[in-house]
């Protein structure tokens, strides 16, 4: 099953690069399934291209042809040792930016994952990015975040945005065990959480090609947890309806009262450690810290 994933974070370098780069790796290989292929997409720069050394940027190459009118994604994979397969972005902010629009806006991402299972790390997901229609068009947007209140709060903020008003199939995939149960933190922010990346040095080193890096990934922890998502993130390809119109980030929400929609007012709350049981009976230790009034539509 082919499909387009889109990876990125609402602030600050969780690691999305590095997830991408495991999430691809782990990807459950079935006899007749697609092929995977991780894209860096990041309009601020790529790494991989630093961390291997490779020879050239293929996304740069596949941004010149997509100009010209050709699309296909055949000849700027680079495999890396250990066998992933990649499309770099060039180091530079600039170079980067202009061959991530064209890619996006031109659709070629997109028709690249009618046959291939397409992981696409973007970055930071910002409104003004140029890798905004990439969101769009995911089959199933990743959005990942550090399990601390600040972040969650931030995601909450965002929630609108990161679906497309509920259109859009939008998971969080935290970095580090949460203090929580994963349960409440995904009942607190609104969104289903795919799985929990832990804090792994060495597993990370591996597949950034650092000192350990070239030799095989798959035992360490961050590897293991990176196939478990994988597989998740499969299935869900696997399960989905047929796609919704490709809705960009930054759509406008409808507001509640609207005639003629179906919007529902939702009210979210990111809990942290602390304070009396709630009155409702919740466990011990639970405040709510952060309140976001959301109007969304509803969810398919």
């Amino acid at each position: 099953m082919s499909g387009l994933i889109v990876i990125g974070s609402v602030k600050g370098s969780p690691g999305v690069t590095t997830a991408s780069l495991g999430l691809a790796a782990g990807w459950p290989m079935r006899p007749g399934g697609a092929p995977v292929v991780a894209v860096e997409a990041d309009p601020a720069g790529g790494d991989v291209l630093g961390w291997y050394e490779l020879p050239a940027a293929g996304l740069v190459a596949w941004a010149a042809q997509a100009r010209s009118g050709r699309s296909g994604l055949s000849g700027y994979v680079q495999r890396l040792p250990g066998g992933v397969e990649v499309v770099a972005a060039p180091v530079e902010a600039a170079a980067a930016r202009g061959a991530v629009e064209v890619l996006a806006r031109g659709g070629a991402v997109r028709a690249a994952a009618d046959s291939v299972t397409v992981v696409v790390d973007v970055g930071r997901l910002d409104p003004s990015s140029p890798a905004g229609p990439l969101l769009g068009a995911a089959d199933v947007l990743v959005v990942l975040a550090r399990p601390v209140p600040a972040e969650l709060a931030r995601v909450v903020a965002g929630e609108a945005q990161l679906t497309g008003a509920g259109r859009r199939e939008c998971v969080l995939l935290l970095v580090g065990e949460p203090r929580w149960p994963v349960e409440r933190v995904a009942e607190s922010v609104g969104m289903p959480v795919l799985g929990v990346l832990p804090h792994d040095a060495q597993g990370a080193r591996r597949i950034a090609g650092r000192p350990g890096g070239r030799r095989a990934t798959g035992h360490t922890p961050l590897a293991r947890a990176c196939r478990e998502v994988a597989g998740r993130l499969a299935a869900e390809l696997e399960a989905r309806p047929v796609p919704l119109p490709a809705t960009p980030l930054g759509v406008p929400v409808i507001p509640v009262g609207t005639a003629g929609s179906a919007a529902v007012s939702r009210t979210a709350t990111v809990l942290v450690p602390g304070g009396a049981p709630s009155r409702e009976g919740g466990g011990g230790g639970w405040v709510p810290s952060t309140s976001v009034r959301r109007d969304r539509g509803e969810r398919r």
